[in-house]
């Protein structure tokens, strides 16, 4: 049996007020020096660029707060039923100048199986100093239980304090980020992470 499943996503401005963005920020510039370069579960080369920071406390409740706020209405959207939440997990991630994600799915992998809603919150200094970076999200092509990349695409673009959730199964890429500075502060930031179904 094969059907075709167009790319679902839903995207919230102004998440944020201004004073709550700057502290942000200010809080990125400070933890410069602790981003490491990103890598993939599968080891590839040249399939990722960007730099990450693991461990935000602090933020990371304020997002998975948000993310807590939003999933209700978002469940009902998408039509699917409330399930138990095991865990959100929450990364700072910076794209500057030349870097990207390629195609790829965020629970495709045995220890990420249970990622059910993916969520990117974009944040950045103004003016922005930065091109591209949209995040493209492929409709599927369903066939036998299989999801495979449809040719056709949604492309969302990094607007400024805004949240966008998608489902995690679906097949996405970050596309390349001009940065003529390439100054960290001028970077495409995201706090990002996934909510995991609980399993039995």
């Amino acid at each position: 049996m094969s059907f075709y499943q167009s790319a679902q996503f839903i995207q919230i401005q102004n998440v944020l007020s201004p004073e709550e963005q700057r502290d942000l920020l200010n809080y990125v510039f400070d933890q410069q020096n602790y981003f490491v370069s990103t890598s993939t579960s599968t080891g590839e080369i040249d399939y990722r660029q960007s730099t990450i920071l693991y461990y935000s406390e602090e933020y990371e409740h304020w997002i998975i707060d948000k993310v807590k706020t939003f999933l209700p209405k978002l469940l009902e959207e998408w039509q699917i039923e409330p399930f138990a939440i095991s865990q959100i997990e929450a990364q700072l991630t910076a794209h500057n100048d030349g870097n990207y994600y390629k195609i790829h799915n965020d629970n495709g992998s045995e220890d990420a199986a249970n990622r059910t809603i993916s969520y990117v919150y974009y944040f950045n200094r103004e003016p922005k100093n930065f091109s591209g970076g949209a995040l493209r999200i492929y409709d599927l092509n369903v066939e036998n239980g299989l999801y495979l990349q449809a040719d056709s695409y949604q492309e969302i673009q990094p607007i400024n304090n805004s949240i966008v959730f998608f489902p995690s199964h679906l097949l996405h890429e970050v596309l390349p980020v001009v940065c003529p500075s390439r100054q960290f502060a001028n970077s495409r930031f995201t706090l990002n992470g996934w909510v995991r179904r609980a399993t039995v």
